[in-house]
């Protein structure tokens, strides 16, 4: 965009440093919010004995969808 003004003999609104500047600006921005927006999220903590079921209810290899295993 120098390169337009320059050509055209027109003062440029901005000087360099400040619009390299600015332009630094924007691009951290955006590599920022694209970064946070990425980030990998918390996972819930894995059950305790206390989560677990109680004594009365079927163990979980009863409920499992798995075919049963033949033994020779």
């Amino acid at each position: 965009m120098g390169a337009v003004y320059w050509a055209l003999s027109v003062p440029s609104p901005a000087p360099p440093l400040l619009g390299l500047t600015g332009l630094a600006g924007i691009v951290a921005g955006e590599r920022i919010v694209t970064a946070v927006r990425n980030r990998p999220s918390r996972r819930r903590p894995a059950p305790s004995e206390a989560d677990s079921p109680g004594p009365g209810s079927a163990p979980s290899s009863a409920t499992s969808q798995e075919p049963p295993h033949d033994r020779p």
